[in-house]
């Protein structure tokens, strides 16, 4: 305790050569991390001569250190536990990122597709596709372009069959579930 309250750095020094060995064994036996124990040992010395003044010592000076490396060592776990699950979250968050990315090119590439094919219709099969896709009912679609339910009806027919082409050739493994995709958007009334 005395040396603690010596001011000079001698004292450090007879501090640091009396239980830094020690100290390092006792953490390094618990971390199993050489430079992690060197670390905690230092900076735990280094932080008691520090706050050697204000310390309020109520065991020997060989306790408190033992002590103090043992709770340093469990915030180092935790640290680490935190460390862990940044990094599990962040990978975890990639991957979420690269799989919308992914969906997101292909879905792009489809969009590309359906606006090539849709620009070549003809006018009406065009506009009946376009308002179909906007949720429009046929009535509506046939109102709207003062055309014959029936016709509207066949113009959708043939804009899918136009679709159903080209996704089975643009995308043959992936057709089945893109065709599904686009028929799901007509079926509604």
């Amino acid at each position: 305790m005395e040396l603690l309250k010596q001011s000079d750095t001698n004292a450090f020094d007879v501090l640091y050569n009396r239980y830094w060995k020690l100290l390092f064994i006792a953490a390094h036996t618990r971390l199993g991390d050489e430079d992690a124990a060197k670390d905690i040992v230092q900076n735990l010395l280094i932080e008691v001569w520090q706050k050697r003044n204000d310390l309020q010592i109520n065991t020997s000076l060989s306790q408190f250190l033992f002590g103090a490396v043992k709770l340093k060592i469990l915030q180092h776990f935790r640290s680490e536990a935190i460390k862990q699950s940044a990094i599990e979250k962040a990978l975890e968050r990639i991957g979420e990122l690269s799989f919308v990315a992914e969906n997101l090119s292909g879905y792009l590439d489809l969009e590309k597709i359906v606006s090539d094919e849709v620009e070549v219709m003809p006018v009406n099969m065009k506009r009946s596709f376009l308002l179909r896709t906007d949720s429009y009912s046929v009535k509506e679609i046939a109102e709207n372009l003062n055309l014959a339910e029936q016709t509207v009806s066949n113009n959708i027919t043939e804009a899918l069959k136009r679709l159903k082409r080209r996704l089975k050739v643009e995308y043959p493994d992936r057709y089945l579930n893109c065709f599904i995709l686009f028929a799901a958007l007509f079926t509604k009334s």
